[in-house]
């Protein structure tokens, strides 16, 4: 009778497998908070500089406003503001800015750039971000403490 030493192959890869599974739920799970705010305003962030872009190019008026649950870009129709379908994905719970809900837009993109100089704070249980802008169209971001 020999005596077998070591573990089989098939065992390594199910210990490996188990193993792999568990790291990725733990990084899923530590990755779940602060990141998720982070990313959505990175979105935003993006999608306010393209919105800018689009209204110089296009000639439009655009703006941002906050609706009370999430922000929401607009354009100006006739005589009043459309709402221009955007993905921001899932919008987390409590990430708000300061300003209040509004039907007209508190930042306002022109042709010539951005309307007036401005700045607000996204605020959240994680923290905050602080986004300020110029008449010469850049947008700088900074988290607060």
């Amino acid at each position: 009778m020999t005596a077998q030493r070591g573990f089989s192959l098939l065992e390594l890869l199910v210990v490996l497998a188990i193993a792999g599974l568990m790291t990725g739920l733990s990084v899923a799970w530590l990755d779940s908070g602060s990141n998720r705010v982070d990313q959505a305003l990175d979105r935003l962030a993006a999608q306010t500089r393209e919105q800018a872009a689009l209204a110089r190019h296009a000639g439009q008026l655009r703006g941002l406003r906050w609706n009370g649950q999430r922000p929401e870009f607009v354009r100006r129709e006739g005589e009043g503001w459309q709402v221009v379908p955007v993905r921001l994905g899932d919008w987390p719970k409590g990430l708000r800015p300061d300003w209040s809900a509004s039907t007209t837009p508190q930042l306002l993109f022109t042709p010539d750039g951005w309307a007036r100089p401005g700045t607000v704070v996204w605020q959240s249980a994680q923290g905050s971000q602080r986004w300020s802008w110029a008449r010469d169209g850049l947008l700088r971001t900074a988290a607060t403490p």
